[in-house]
């Protein structure tokens, strides 16, 4: 006997078991995953290397513009120091075949010797003596405060001419048209982005008597840009395109560059990205990312020139093409989605096998749970020889086990509908005799009460005798008691309506201020004035909503006697409303006690009566019930907003039949 239940479980294999190898096997969500995940892995290690290549290359760059800062600092300082022990430099000058070979020696573009005043007494080209370079910011400081230093500057073409033809001709660039640039900017430039440097000639005790001056003109300065293209990129392309490229900026445009342009030339004069511009322009901020570049993605970093008054007057640029590794990332995705294909693959053949291990068990529960649903409560299955382990067995024997639950249940549901059935039929039949006793009830107590406050009226205004003034106020106290009575009777005879589906909404366009709120306020004015409250209406004339007018008739009634019943003394009510989104909304705001936030909702309940402290008025708890049913019925809705203590609004919405008219005639294009 107990090597049957060991026999079972060898041969018996849970199916959990099963699942488990068959989720092994099936790497579906493991490749998505793997796909995802090496996506952002390789995407992350590749653009993070183009970054951190381009940051290294930017500094790179910008040491190599501080080296030749630093070589025309150092000549200017070399030539000052020999000009310094000339004794008649001014009157016998330098010549200017000497500063010219100094110049080319030295990579120049421009090579000045200066006087105390500013004046250019000797120059490399010979064209700019007698020129006075006074009010150029670098070599007045070497003048005014004797010390060499440097600067990026600019140089208009009109300085430039006085030196040099060519120069002035190197420093024109006409700007171009550029995809992704932002709107507006100059035309072409007429000015060089140079670095300047300025050296004092001191002569004992500490005089200047002058100044050297030596400049680069970065604008069309290719041999700069290539150098330090090959320094940080090599000679690199990809794609036939230039795998690195370093740009020089005079602003926003490009004035030394190695980018190619749409022809295959040198992108020069096009300009930077909208983007750049805001971040190292606007902001003089470094960029570092993706960036837009002439018609292609590069891996950029951007860096602000400035000059001597700390301003951006320029760019320094190093990219990498971007396409380069986004190619290395499909590959690697490429990869990823071929070895998940094969475990697809591998997990369709083992599925398939497993399927059809399961599929026949399956089947038969699936047509056994059929047959329970269409009603066929007496359907079993097979029972199982045995069901230890394997589940589907065990499912089998619970499922047979749930058919007799149900079919027992079900005999015994019937037979409770049945009685059920009985009892509802019963009570629909109470319920209906008391909705019938309530309204005719109300009915009759309707005429009754109407009868007995036009002859207690009329006994109060002294038209059957003159009254005491005492007799007076009894008769006020009791009119105010037929008052109430009379509303009660109104709302338990609209709530009959309501409950009984006797409630009709017959629609039409409705002018609210004219057909709804005027009368209704001639009948409440009495109540307004007997506590001096102040009513203001401020209604659009035109404000037309489609609605049953007796019905937003009893709305207002309703609304309006709380404010007479619960607003203050001496207090406000306003009546007003405005089109809001293709309705109208509508107000009834009074200054009292209001409610807290939290007991808004509980206005609109059936029976809900929410006393403030120290106020006399009840009322039945039907107004706001019966409100909210009639706007609801007018496709509307309404809330409560308050101020506890202060005010209290209640706002409601109803369709305008301008807009309802609207949206029939454009359904009935649709369907024509």
């Amino acid at each position: 006997m107990s090597a049957a239940p060991q026999l079972s479980k060898s041969r018996d294999l849970p199916l959990r078991t099963k699942l488990l190898i068959c989720f092994l096997a099936v790497t579906v969500v493991g490749g998505a995953l793997t796909i995802v995940a090496g996506s952002f892995v390789i995407t992350d290690m590749a653009i993070g290397e183009a970054q951190r290549r381009v940051e290294v290359g930017l500094k790179t760059a910008r040491s190599t513009l501080q080296q030749r800062a630093d070589e025309a600092e150092r000549t200017a300082s070399i030539l000052a120091d020999w000009a310094a022990r000339q004794p008649d430099l001014y009157a016998n000058g330098v010549a200017s075949e000497y500063l010219e070979k100094l110049r080319e020696k030295c990579g120049l573009d421009l090579l000045h010797v200066v006087d105390a005043d500013g004046t250019v007494t000797a120059t490399a080209r010979g064209n700019a003596r007698g020129l006075n370079i006074l009010g150029d910011v670098v070599v007045g400081a070497a003048l005014r405060e004797g010390r060499a230093s440097w600067a990026f500057t600019t140089m208009s073409g009109r300085q430039l001419s006085a030196e040099s033809a060519e120069l002035a001709s190197q420093a024109y660039v006409k700007v171009v048209e550029t995809e992704r640039a932002k709107p507006g900017g100059l035309n072409e430039l007429r000015e060089a982005l140079v670095i300047q440097a300025a050296a004092p000639i001191i002569r004992p005790p500490g005089r200047v008597v002058g100044a050297v001056r030596a400049a680069v003109l970065l604008t069309r300065n290719y041999e700069l840009v290539d150098y330090i293209r090959d320094n940080v990129f090599t000679m690199s392309t990809y794609d036939h395109k230039n795998l690195g490229t370093v740009t020089i900026f005079l602003r926003d445009v490009r004035i030394a560059t190695n980018v190619a342009g749409p022809t295959g030339e040198r992108a020069i004069g096009t300009r930077v990205s909208a983007e750049v511009n805001d971040k190292v322009l606007g902001r003089g901020e470094t960029w570092v990312g993706p960036a837009y570049v002439v018609g292609n993605w590069y891996v950029s970093a951007y860096e602000p020139l400035r000059d001597t008054r700390n301003t951006v007057i320029g760019i320094l640029y190093v990219g990498v093409l971007k396409d380069r590794y986004d190619d290395m990332r499909s590959r690697a995705m490429g990869f990823f989605l071929l070895c998940t294909a094969i475990a697809l693959i591998a997990a369709f053949v083992v599925g398939t096998w497993l399927a059809g291990r399961l599929a026949r068990p399956l089947d038969e529960l699936t047509g056994a749970a059929v047959q329970i649903a269409r009603g066929n409560l007496e359907h079993r299955l097979p029972e199982p020889a045995r069901a230890d382990h394997d589940e589907l067995k065990k499912l089998t024997v619970a499922f047979n086990a749930m058919a007799a639950s149900l079919q027992q249940r079900d005999e015994e549901l019937r037979r409770s509908h049945q009685d059920l059935a009985e009892t509802a039929d019963e009570l629909k039949r109470w319920n209906q005799s008391y909705l019938d006793t309530v309204e005719f009830i109300t009915h009759e107590l309707k005429n009754q009460v109407a009868a007995m406050k036009i002859n207690l009226l009329a006994v109060r205004d002294g038209y059957v005798g003159e009254l005491e003034p005492d007799q007076r106020e009894a008769l006020d106290d009791v009119v105010v008691a037929v008052n109430r009575t009379e509303e009660m009777i109104l709302n338990y005879l609209n709530l009959s309506r309501l409950e009984k589906g006797d409630l009709e909404v017959r629609v039409r366009p409705v002018q609210v201020e004219v057909d709804v709120v005027r009368p209704v306020l001639r009948e409440l004015k009495a109540r307004f004035d007997e506590k001096q409250m102040q009513l203001e209406v401020a209604l659009p004339e035109d404000l037309v909503v489609q609605a049953d007018p007796s019905l937003l008739q009893i709305v207002y009634e309703n609304l309006l006697s709380n404010a007479a019943k619960y607003g203050r003394e001496n207090g406000l009510v306003r009546v007003w409303g405005e089109r809001v989104n293709g309705w109208a909304e509508l107000h009834v705001w009074n200054e009292g006690q209001g409610v807290a936030a939290d007991q808004a909702d509980e206005l609109f309940r059936k029976f809900s009566r929410l006393q403030p402290p120290g106020e006399q008025e009840r009322g039945t708890g039907l107004g706001l019930f019966i409100t909210r049913e009639i706007v609801r019925k007018h496709g509307g809705d309404i809330r409560a907003e308050s101020e506890a203590g202060q005010w209290i609004d209640f706002v409601f919405r109803l369709p305008r039949p301008d807009v309802v008219l609207g949206e029939e005639e454009q359904l009935d294009e649709t369907i024509g």
